[in-house]
């Protein structure tokens, strides 16, 4: 028959605990153990032992680090709101033109040339009347010899008026008074009797037409 613990690979409670009975196990154990002691008792004679001792009595000094956040990002730009602004109308379609219409003009009649007729001689310019000069000027006294005895009428609208009334007439050669006209006045309102007292002359002929003036002077109260 042939036991298990001849066979190797096979588990058997018999062959581990000869394992453990092996004094070479424990031999190495034993000497790592020895060879400590034998570390810290030289550290210790050295004054290795009282370095540790100090460092492990010596406060120690925590410094907590604060975590360095970083800064906040900057605030977004504030948006630009564009203005829209309202498209212009679009401008108003041209007015309508009527086309021009080219006026096409005929072309002159030919130019033809002819002997012009004669000028008419001018009719003779009439005759040139010439005025007959002006009657010349005498004195009342030697034309009409009665005109102190004719003696003007003061209207009754003329008391407490005056004025200077000058009348001139024409004396024909016959004698007859003609034209009479006031030529000057200062009141008008004495101006019809002067021309009636000047119609009641009677005059000479003095061969040809003569002009007469005759001043009245009218002073009333």
């Amino acid at each position: 028959m042939t036991s298990i613990a001849s066979h190797p690979g096979i588990y058997s409670p018999l062959s581990y605990a000869a394992q453990q009975r092996d004094p070479r196990k424990h031999l190495i154990g034993v000497g790592a153990v020895v060879l400590f002691h034998v570390i810290l008792v030289y550290a210790l004679a050295n004054g290795l032992g009282r370095k540790v001792v100090e460092i492990i009595k010596a406060p120690l000094n925590i410094s907590i680090i604060e975590e360095i956040k970083p800064p906040p990002p900057p605030p977004p730009p504030p948006k630009v709101v564009e203005q829209v602004r309202p498209r212009a109308a679009p401008p108003p379609p041209p007015a309508y033109a009527p086309p021009v219409e080219s006026i096409v003009e005929a072309p002159p009649p030919p130019i033809t040339t002819t002997s012009a007729p004669p000028p008419t001689p001018a009719p003779p310019a009439p005759p040139v009347v010439e005025a007959p000069p002006a009657p010349a000027i005498i004195n009342v006294a030697v034309a009409c010899p009665n005109h102190r005895s004719i003696i003007p009428e003061v209207p009754r609208q003329a008391a407490g008026l005056s004025g200077k009334v000058t009348v001139e007439f024409i004396v024909a050669a016959s004698g007859a008074v003609q034209n009479v006209r006031v030529v000057q006045s200062s009141n008008p309102v004495f101006n019809r009797a002067a021309a009636a007292a000047v119609a009641q002359y009677r005059c000479t002929g003095q061969g040809q037409d003569v002009r007469v003036r005759v001043p009245f002077i009218f002073e009333t109260e």
